[in-house]
């Protein structure tokens, strides 16, 4: 049996990246899937490319900043599918910054999209779960929630304030049926990314050797909404092959 069978999953930030691998890869595991972006010709696009491989998709152009596209979005998941089992929350605008130039503008940008924008699908996501006593929510972090980064004053706050939501979410939805949990990727190579990572920096920095791709943060994503992970609730996954734990130390490095 497959690892999502029949169970109904929203992907916001689906149109690329991680957000796309992670729609893919949950439909192979034969989840209907609801593709969710702002930008609706990339999504419906991914949709279509579900749907000729034999799975079940529809595309819904949304913000996730505006309550209203976040309903809408649920309202369209609900008639398509009858069900919303998982929600994956991903994807964000990125301002890269010195912490005493950033705009009021810019710094909004970023909570809103990225703090706020999550909290506004977990919770309409999580009302329509609670009903049904059952229900599964993933948010992608990132190891900046950890580590400060270079003009990440309003990343870092975001991100780290996704991993304390996931704790408390976590938590204080478990005993009702809903699982919340997050995904932390370090250096991952998407089509979105600002710039390739060479093999000599990637052995460097990242004890593996080599950044992730995005399947691989897609798969924890996967396992995680997944009734394989029952009794995993309010934690942060990190996927950094390492970068965390040692950056410093890579194959061949140690003195045998």
């Amino acid at each position: 049996m497959l690892m999502l069978e029949g169970k109904s999953i929203v992907v916001t930030g689906a149109a690329q990246g991680i957000g796309k691998a992670t729609a893919v890869l949950c439909a192979r595991e034969g989840a209907n899937l609801v593709i969710a972006d702002l930008n609706g010709t990339l999504a419906r696009s991914v949709a279509d490319s579900i749907a000729a491989s034999g799975g079940h998709a529809i595309a819904v152009e949304m913000d996730t900043t505006r309550r209203e596209d976040v309903r809408r979005m649920l309202s369209e998941t609900l008639n398509t599918f009858g069900t919303v089992d998982g929600l994956v929350c991903n994807g964000m605008r990125r301002v890269y910054c010195a912490a005493e130039d950033f705009s009021d503008e810019q710094w909004e940008l970023v909570i809103n999209q990225g703090l706020t924008g999550y909290f506004l699908c977990a919770q309409e996501a999580a009302r329509w779960m609670l009903k049904q006593g059952r229900g599964a929510i993933v948010m992608v972090t990132s190891i900046a929630s950890k580590s400060a980064v270079d003009g990440g004053a309003a990343y870092c706050a975001v991100k780290a304030g996704i991993a304390g939501l996931t704790r408390q979410l976590g938590a204080e939805w478990a005993g009702r049926g809903i699982r919340t949990n997050s995904v932390a990727p370090g250096f991952t190579e998407t089509e979105g990314a600002i710039r390739k990572m060479s093999e000599v920096e990637a052995a460097a920095m990242i004890p593996i050797g080599r950044p992730a791709h995005a399947n691989e943060i897609g798969a924890v994503c996967a396992f995680l909404l997944s009734d394989l992970a029952s009794h995993i609730t309010g934690q942060e996954i990190v996927v950094d092959g390492g970068y965390l734990a040692g950056t410093r130390i890579h194959a061949g490095s140690i003195r045998r």
